[in-house]
């Protein structure tokens, strides 16, 4: 039928996944414009998330189950609705079934699960497809569907994934002024936009993933996007890139320093740790110039760390060091953006530098990695994603899909 946007089965997860997000959207859209889909002419208008085996979605898509429950809850002020079947009452929690203000029992598999009268429930007839109770128990039978033609030139808008593919430079095109100073990242699934990760809000960011998940491909896009919205004076970069896969991406006065080893590492850190000493504030500064960070000037600091596990060894890890400025990384101009393979990365958190990030709430992006694997810093699971791929998480909880822009090595 015309009305209907998509149709995603088991085998389709992540139409499964887009629906769901759709439908986020449209509620958090219409709910930032306090939008009457009718009042206001919307051209979508009424938009129905339909379920057909609840249990199995549940199964299958666990963490699913909080985001259709709080589209029900919040969803029908907003024209969005959601309709779903059940074998059994007990298979929808109470925080869902609260919501569900219309609801028609046919005959259950066990009459005791009735919930409007377990003895009249006994006799509704077997082999009878669409017999059953009415809400005040009497005997009922659900109409046959019909097809329908409409004479409407209009169809629902069809569901669009998102992309597995993103280049950086259409990207930055689509974002235009929508960007500011943020740097961007690439495109989210919610809304398909440009998503961005905003420095000023976030003093920090992890990255974690399988091998060839994109890790390195994300600073590159990160570095790039630094150097695009920030002039010399405003950022400078440190890159710490063992493996030499960042060498020659940022070649403008950006760069303050580039450690291909231990040894580089070993000579750049003295530099940046008086740096950040120096504008730790003095005794004597005042509340003004708390509230303006006016008692010193200069570039922001990026540090950049590529394969962070190969830093952080057994013999101990130099960056530790910075440790103590974490903490004050706003005051102090300082930004840290750690890629890590996701192996062993739950152990991993008890190291000092990133547990000091995980303490203090930063941004982490969570690539592909082993569904076996233990999720680490509180996302819902490992999964294996497509390349550049990633749930974005923020101090708040809050994630979202992403795909990372692609721009290609030097």
């Amino acid at each position: 039928m015309p009305h209907v946007g998509a149709v995603a089965g088991r085998a389709e997860p992540e139409l499964v996944w887009r629906i769901v997000a759709e439908m986020e959207s449209i509620v958090r859209s219409r709910e930032a414009h306090r939008a009457d889909p009718v009042r206001d002419g919307d051209p979508v208008g009424d938009v129905f998330l339909v379920v057909d085996g609840w249990a199995s979605l549940r199964r299958d898509f666990e963490a699913l189950e909080a985001s259709i429950t709080a589209v029900a809850a919040q969803g029908l002020s907003f024209g969005v609705h959601v309709v779903l079947s059940a074998a059994r009452w007990a298979d929808i929690r109470p925080s869902l079934k609260d919501q569900i203000g219309t609801r028609i029992e046919l005959r259950l598999g066990d009459s005791a699960d009735s919930e409007v009268d377990r003895k009249r429930a006994r006799q509704v007839p077997h082999g009878r497809p669409g017999r059953g109770l009415s809400h005040d128990g009497l005997h009922m039978v659900i109409a046959l569907p019909i097809d329908v033609v409409s004479d409407s030139d209009s169809v629902a808008p069809p569901i669009p994934l998102l992309p597995t593919h993103v280049d950086y430079d259409d990207v930055v095109h689509r974002a235009a002024a929508e960007l500011g100073t943020r740097s961007l990242l690439g495109f989210e699934e919610r809304r398909l936009r440009p998503v961005t990760v905003d420095f000023g809000q976030h003093s920090h960011l992890l990255v974690l993933g399988d091998n060839e998940c994109g890790k390195t491909a994300t600073l590159r896009t990160l570095c790039r996007e630094i150097v695009r919205t920030k002039t010399a004076a405003q950022a400078q970069l440190l890159i710490v890139d063992f493996r030499r896969s960042l060498l020659g991406v940022v070649e403008s006065e950006h760069l303050g320093g580039y450690a291909m080893s231990p040894p580089a590492l070993d000579a750049l850190l003295p530099e940046l740790l008086e740096v950040l000493r120096r504008r730790m504030p003095p005794s004597d500064v005042s509340q003004a110039q708390l509230r303006a960070r006016s008692w010193w000037s200069g570039p922001d600091v990026y540090i950049l760390v590529d394969d962070y596990d190969l830093v952080a060894t057994s013999a101990g890890n130099p960056l530790t060091a910075l440790l103590e400025y974490l903490p004050h990384a706003r005051d102090l101009g300082l930004h840290l953006v750690v890629a890590r393979r996701s192996g062993g990365a739950e152990r991993a958190m008890f190291e000092p530098l990133l547990a000091g990030l995980r303490d203090l709430g930063c941004l982490a992006l969570m690539m592909s990695g082993r569904p076996d694997e233990a999720a680490p810093f509180g996302f819902r699971r490992t999964a294996r994603l497509p390349p550049g791929r990633g749930v974005l998480v923020s101090r708040a909880g809050d994630e979202q899909l992403v795909q990372v822009a692609w721009s290609p090595p030097p």
